[in-house]
C-alpha cells in the first residue's frame, strides 16, 4: 500500500450524518493517485463501525423509520398481494409463527399444520388480516399415531372442546385419540406427544411441555406468579377482550405442581430406582452443596472409634467443619386458607421442608412445655421477643425458620419449617436437628442473631425431646452486622472475627437469601399449606442449582481477593509484631490462646472504657425518651425519630462527613476510576443520608432548611455531601430558636464525644511513641525504615482524625455553654492546640526535664482511671490492637486454606455424583424395554454432566495452587497447624498445567 507525501493536502469532514450516507469515512483527500487507497479510509471505516457497535441505539435512532415501515408492510401481504396459493387455487391464509409468508388455501394450510396445531394462523379479508383458529380450519389432530397418519379408530375427545396451553397463548383444537387394540391410555398419549394432562381420567385440557419448562424457568429465576403468568397467556390470546379463551387457570395449577413435582423426581434418580417415588428418603430430592463437607462424598467419613471431643482445637479436623446460619423470615407467611386435606403436599420432607406430619407431632408434643421467655441475658433482641408478642391472627405461618450453608448461600435439606406464633426455641430446635441428620459432619460452627441466648439451654432442651446431639461439636457465634447490637459479653465470646477457624465468614449469607426469596412472599402468603410448601421446595432447588453452576467462578473470585488481603495482613501483623518487645509479644500470645482454648478466661480484645461514652449517653438520652412516652409528656413530631434521635444522627453524620473529607483530600492525583467510583458512592450515600435526616431536622427546627438553603446559594463547594451545613443547635442557636432540652441534649452528646476522642487520641499517641522508640533502637536500613515509617503514618491519620474530633465537640460545648448554664466541663476540657498532642513524658518545646509541664489532655479524665491490668493501663491499646491484627491474619490465612479445601470438595463431589448416576443405570422402576432406554439414557446424560462440571472446575481452577504458593507468609508462627493435612484432603486435584 503506497504512503502519503508530507505535502499532500487533507480535508476533514465533521459532518458525520452526510458522510456516513455519501461516503464510508470522513477523511476526504484532496488529490490521489489512480488505484490509491490510503490507511486513513480503512480506519475511518473501522471508527464507524466501532461507534454503531459501541452506541447501537444512537445508530439505530436514524434507521427507526425504516423499521416502523418494515412491520407495517408485514401488516399487508406484501409481494403476495395475488392471493395465489401454489397450488393454484385462491390464497387468503398465513401463519404468522411459520417463516413462510406467503398465502395459502385452506386445504394447503392445514395439511401444513398438522404437526404444528399450536401455530397462529390469519385471514385475509379483503382489506385487512384477522385472527382465525385452525380448528375452524378443520384441523384434527390425532394422538398415538406419527404426524399425518390416519387412525382406523379414532376416539375424539371427550365434549368436543379440548383446550391446550402454549407459550403462544391458548389454544381450542380437535383432538382424536387412538382407539386401536394396543393404544395406551388417553392421557400416555397426550404426554407422548408432550402435552402435559390436566387429569387421568377423559383429559380436556393440557399444556404443551414448553410451556411448562418456561414458568418453571421464570418462576424459580423471575417469581413470576402462576396468576401473573396465565394472565399473560390470556393477553397473548386475546388482548381486546372481545373473545376472551376459556379459563382454565385451575387446571393450570394442577399441571404445574405435578410438573414440578415430577421434575424434581427426575432430576433426584427416583425413576432409576427400583423403589419409585414413595421409596423417597427425606431430603433426598435437594440439591446440595458441592462445597460443603459431606460425608462418604467428598470427605471421608469419621471412623466410628474416633470421638470427635478427643480432637485438638488445633487440629487439621477444622477444615472438615460445616458453616450453618439460622435464621427466621417473617415475610414467607401463609394465611389461614385451605387444609392439607383439601391441599395436600406432593413432597414429604423430600427436599428442603421438613416433613409435615413429624414437625406437627412434635410441636403437638412440646409446644406449651417449653416456651421461650425473655431473658435478661442480653438485649432485648426481636427474635426473643417476637416469640410471645408476634400477631398470628388470620395466619396459619407467621413465617419460616431455616438452617442454611453459610459459606455458600444454599439451602440445607429438611432446613426449612413454618413458623405458628414467632421464633420459638420449640420450632428452631426441630428445624436444626433436622439440619444435622442430613449428612452432617461432626464440627459445627452456627451462627444465629440470637446465639447467646438460644445455646444456653440447648442440651437440656435436646434431652427433654430426647435427641443425641453428642456426636457434633457444636460452636455458636452471632453474625457480623447483628454483633453490634448485643453486650459487651456478646461481642467477647461470639465474635466471628475472633473465634478460631471461622475463616471469613460473616454468618448473613441467610439474611441475603431472604431478600431473594421474599420476591416470592406475595404469592406464597395465599397458597394452601401443600402447595406453599411444594412451590418453596422447587425455589430453592432453583436457587441451588443456579448456586452450583456459579460456584466456580466465585471460588475463583475469593481465591483471588483472599491471597493478596492475606499476605497483607500477615505481613502488617509480622511488623507490628517485631515493633514490640518479644517477652510482651509473648505474654499477649499466650493471653489469646489461653482465651480461645476457654472462652471464660480474660478476654484480651477488650478494655474497659471511661464511664462517660458517647454510647453512655446514647443510651441515657433514649431511655429518657421511653419515659417521656410513658408519662405522657413527650413532644412527639416524628413517628420514628424524637428529638434526642435526630441530635445523635446529626453527630453521626458530622463524622461521616469528616472521614468523607479526609478522604477526598486523600484522593490522588492520578488516582484510578476505580477508587473515584468508590469514593463517588461513598459521597452518594452521604448526600442520599443528609437529605433525609434534614427533613426531619426541620420538624424539631424551624427554619433551618431555609437558612441552610442561604448558607448553599453564598459559600463556594457548599453543595458537595462533606460540607453540607448540617446545622446542628449548636452551630445555629444564635440564628434560630431551639428548646432548651434539644440544646442539652447536644450538650451532654458533645460532652462525651469530647471525652471519647481524648481517649483515643491518648491511645493512638501512645502507640506512635512506641513506635518512634523501637524505629530510633533497632530500624536499621532503608527496607526497615520505610516500614516503620509507614505505620507511624498510619498512626498519625488517626491522630489527626482524633484531633478534629475534639475540637468539633469542643466548639460545640462551647457554643451551648451560655445557653445550658453549665460550667462543670471547663475543669476537664480545653482547647486542643498541635502543641498539646505530645506524649506524657514530652513537655513544651525547650523545657528541660525540671521544668517539663504535662500536657493536659492526660489529666482530662471522664471517670476514675482504670487499674488493675498487669501491662499497664495505656499498653491496653497496643494489646488489643495487636490481638486484632493477629486475628485478621488468621483469618485471612484460614480463608485462603479453607478455599483450597472447597474447591477440592468441590471437584470430589462432582465425581461421586458422576459414579452414583453411572450406578443408577439399569435400576428402572418400570422394567420395561421402553421405559429403560430412557431412564439409562437420563443416567448417563446426568454422569456425563457431572462430569462436565468437574472438568469445568479443574480447568477454572489450574493455576490456583501456583497462585495460592506464589507467596505464602507465615502467621505468628502457627501456620503448619493450618494445612490440610494429606490423610483428611487426600490429593490435590487443583494442579496448575504442565
Amino acid at each position: 500500500m503506497a504512503t502519503p507525501s508530507s505535502s499532500r493536502s487533507w480535508t476533514i469532514c465533521i459532518n458525520s450524518s452526510s458522510c456516513v450516507s455519501s461516503r464510508p469515512t470522513c477523511l476526504l483527500r484532496a488529490s490521489e493517485p489512480p488505484g490509491y487507497v490510503h490507511a486513513s479510509s480503512v480506519f475511518a471505516a473501522l471508527l464507524l463501525t466501532t461507534l454503531s457497535q459501541d452506541r447501537p441505539l444512537l445508530q439505530w435512532i436514524g434507521e427507526a423509520d425504516a423499521y416502523l415501515a418494515e412491520l407495517l408492510w408485514l401488516e399487508g401481504r406484501g409481494k403476495y398481494s395475488q392471493g395465489i396459493c401454489k397450488c393454484g387455487a385462491d390464497g387468503m391464509y398465513r401463519c404468522d409463527d411459520c417463516r413462510d409468508a406467503r398465502l395459502y388455501c385452506q386445504a394447503c394450510l392445514v395439511a401444513a399444520h398438522v404437526a404444528h396445531p399450536v401455530h397462529r394462523v390469519q385471514q385475509w379479508k379483503t382489506d385487512h388480516f384477522s385472527r382465525v383458529a385452525l380448528k375452524s380450519l378443520g384441523l384434527r389432530v390425532q394422538l398415538g399415531h406419527e404426524a399425518g397418519e390416519t387412525c382406523l379408530n379414532p376416539v375424539p375427545c371427550w365434549g368436543g372442546d379440548f383446550v391446550l396451553l402454549d407459550v403462544a397463548g391458548t389454544h381450542e383444537l380437535h383432538v382424536d385419540y387412538c382407539g386401536c387394540e394396543s393404544a395406551l391410555p388417553h392421557h400416555l398419549q397426550l404426554l407422548r406427544a408432550r402435552w402435559f394432562p390436566a387429569t387421568s381420567v377423559n383429559p380436556k385440557t393440557a399444556a404443551t411441555f414448553g410451556l411448562l419448562e418456561m414458568f418453571h424457568t421464570l418462576s424459580g429465576q423471575s417469581k413470576v406468579s402462576a396468576f401473573g403468568y396465565y394472565a399473560t397467556l390470556s393477553r397473548r390470546t386475546d388482548n381486546t377482550g372481545t373473545s376472551p379463551p376459556k379459563d382454565r387457570y385451575h387446571a393450570f395449577l394442577i399441571m404445574v405442581r405435578e410438573w414440578r413435582h415430577l421434575k424434581m423426581m427426575k432430576r433426584a434418580g427416583r425413576a432409576n430406582d427400583v423403589g419409585g417415588i414413595k421409596a423417597t428418603q427425606l431430603g433426598e430430592c435437594a440439591v446440595h452443596c458441592p462445597a460443603c463437607p459431606q460425608p462418604g462424598k467428598n470427605i471421608p467419613l469419621l471412623p466410628s472409634h474416633e470421638d470427635p471431643a478427643s480432637k485438638s482445637p488445633h487440629s487439621p479436623s477444622w477444615l472438615r467443619r460445616l458453616f450453618l446460619a439460622l435464621d427466621a423470615n417473617f415475610r414467607l407467611k401463609r394465611k389461614k386458607v385451605s387444609s392439607d386435606e383439601v391441599d395436600p403436599g406432593l413432597n414429604h420432607g423430600y427436599a428442603y421442608m421438613v416433613s409435615e406430619r413429624v414437625y406437627k407431632t412434635h410441636l403437638a408434643a412440646y409446644d406449651k412445655e417449653l416456651v421461650a421467655t425473655l431473658s435478661d441475658h442480653c438485649n432485648n433482641h426481636d427474635a426473643v421477643k417476637l416469640a410471645t408478642l408476634k400477631n398470628s391472627a388470620g395466619l396459619a405461618a407467621t413465617g419460616v425458620v431455616s438452617v442454611d450453608c453459610a459459606r455458600h448461600g444454599m439451602k440445607r435439606p429438611c432446613s426449612t419449617g413454618d413458623l405458628q406464633k414467632g421464633e420459638r426455641h420449640v420450632n428452631v430446635d426441630f428445624v436444626f436437628q433436622s439440619s444435622l441428620r442430613q449428612n452432617a459432619p461432626e464440627d459445627i460452627l452456627a451462627s444465629y442473631d440470637v446465639s447467646c441466648i438460644y445455646d444456653k439451654n440447648i442440651d437440656f432442651r435436646f434431652d427433654k425431646y430426647g435427641w443425641d446431639a453428642s456426636d457434633h461439636n457444636i460452636e455458636w457465634a452471632i453474625p457480623k452486622f447483628h454483633i453490634n447490637a448485643h453486650r459487651e459479653h456478646c461481642r467477647a465470646n461470639y465474635n466471628l472475627h475472633f473465634i478460631p477457624f471461622a475463616c471469613r465468614y460473616d454468618g448473613e449469607s441467610i439474611e441475603r437469601l431472604w431478600a431473594e426469596f421474599n420476591a416470592a412472599a406475595t404469592s406464597t402468603k395465599e397458597m394452601g399449606p401443600g402447595s406453599r410448601r411444594d412451590t418453596l421446595d422447587d425455589i430453592f432447588a432453583h436457587h441451588n442449582w443456579g448456586k452450583v453452576i456459579m460456584l466456580p467462578g466465585y471460588l475463583l473470585n475469593k481465591i483471588k481477593k483472599g491471597v493478596p488481603e492475606r499476605n497483607d495482613q500477615v505481613c502488617a501483623f509480622r511488623d507490628y509484631s517485631e515493633s514490640l518487645p518479644a517477652d510482651v509479644v509473648a505474654a499477649w500470645r499466650t493471653s489469646v490462646e489461653a482465651w480461645e482454648a476457654d472462652r471464660t478466661q480474660p478476654n484480651p480484645f477488650f478494655i474497659k472504657r471511661p464511664a462517660i461514652t458517647q454510647a453512655a449517653i446514647k443510651r441515657q438520652l433514649t431511655e429518657e425518651d421511653a419515659e417521656a412516652l410513658q408519662a405522657g409528656n413527650a413532644i412527639v413530631l416524628h413517628d420514628k425519630f424524637s428529638a434526642s434521635g435526630m441530635i445523635i444522627a446529626g453527630v453521626e453524620l458530622e463524622e461521616l462527613q469528616r472521614r468523607v473529607k479526609s478522604e477526598v483530600r486523600a484522593l490522588a492525583i492520578h488516582a484510578t476510576d476505580i477508587q473515584r467510583a468508590k469514593l463517588q458512592e461513598r459521597q452518594n450515600v452521604l448526600c442520599r443520608r443528609i437529605d433525609a435526616w434534614t427533613e426531619i431536622q426541620q420538624l424539631y427546627m424551624p427554619g433551618t432548611s431555609t437558612y441552610r438553603l442561604r448558607l448553599l446559594s453564598q459559600v463556594e463547594d457548599c453543595y458537595m455531601p462533606h460540607n453540607i451545613p448540617l446545622l446542628l443547635p449548636s452551630a445555629a442557636v444564635s440564628f434560630i430558636p431551639c428548646a432548651p432540652s434539644i440544646l442539652l441534649q447536644e450538650w451532654r452528646l458533645r460532652c462525651a464525644q469530647a471525652f471519647d476522642s481524648l481517649s483515643d487520641l491518648r491511645g493512638h499517641i501512645e502507640m506512635r511513641t512506641h513506635l518512634f522508640k523501637f524505629k530510633n533502637r533497632f530500624a536499621r536500613g532503608q527496607r526497615a525504615n520505610t516500614r516503620a515509617q509507614t505505620i507511624i503514618k498510619q498512626v498519625d491519620a488517626k491522630i489527626d482524625a482524633d484531633a478534629e474530633r475534639y475540637r468539633a465537640a469542643y466548639a460545640a460545648v462551647q457554643s451551648l455553654r451560655p445557653r445550658v448554664g453549665s460550667s462543670e466541663w471547663q475543669n476537664h476540657l480545653q482547647p486542643l492546640q498541635q502543641a498539646d498532642i505530645r506524649h506524657v513524658t514530652e513537655g513544651d518545646e525547650g523545657e528541660s526535664e525540671g521544668r517539663r509541664t504535662i500536657s493536659w489532655i492526660w489529666r482530662a479524665t471522664a471517670a476514675p482511671p482504670v487499674t488493675g491490668d498487669a501491662l499497664g493501663g495505656m499498653d491496653q491499646t497496643l494489646r488489643v490492637e495487636w490481638c486484632k491484627a493477629r486475628a485478621r491474619a488468621h483469618r485471612w490465612t484460614e480463608e485462603v486454606q479453607l478455599l483450597q479445601e472447597e474447591m477440592r470438595r468441590t471437584i470430589a463431589y462432582h465425581e461421586w455424583a458422576a459414579e452414583w448416576w453411572t450406578g443408577r443405570v439399569d435400576q428402572v422402576h418400570l422394567n420395561r424395554p421402553e421405559y429403560r432406554e430412557g431412564a439409562n439414557a437420563y443416567a448417563r446424560r446426568q454422569a456425563s454432566l457431572r462430569e462436565s462440571l468437574r472438568d469445568f472446575c479443574v480447568k477454572t481452577w489450574r493455576d490456583v495452587q501456583m497462585w495460592v504458593c506464589f507467596s505464602d507468609p507465615t502467621v505468628d508462627g502457627t501456620v503448619s497447624q493450618l494445612q490440610t493435612s494429606s490423610e483428611l484432603a487426600g490429593p490435590s486435584v487443583i494442579e496448575p498445567d504442565e
